[in-house]
């Protein structure tokens, strides 16, 4: 599974945006999950969480793909942005010998 949590101000259509350069970036389905809004008009944060699911069969070379592919939609997103967000990329592979949560984060912002 790969999340994307955005935190901070952002306008309302921003996540969806988000979502749609995700899904054209890796060609996977994301689900966006809005989170509360805090006082957003006057610059208050916000949260919102996206998250597609790997199939139990897709390879490491496959995963790691797919997280290259999130980490440059991420940055184009938050690049055409004067103040971004805070972004963070987590990924959670399928458990393997010795890694017991197989989760990686990655923060930007």
């Amino acid at each position: 599974m790969i999340s994307v949590k955005v935190e901070g101000p952002f306008g309302l259509d921003e996540p969806e945006e988000l979502r749609q350069e995700l899904g054209r970036e890796t060609g996977l389905l994301w689900q966006l999950e809005p989170g509360p809004r805090k006082d957003t008009l006057s610059g208050g944060a916000a949260l919102a969480l996206l998250q597609t699911v790997l199939g139990a069969a897709v390879g490491a070379v496959a995963q790691a793909a797919a997280q290259v592919a999130v980490e440059r939609a991420v940055d184009r997103w938050r690049g055409r942005r004067l103040d971004p967000p805070t972004v963070t990329v987590i990924v959670v592979r399928p458990p393997e010998d010795g890694d017991p949560d197989g989760s990686t984060a990655l923060e930007e912002g």
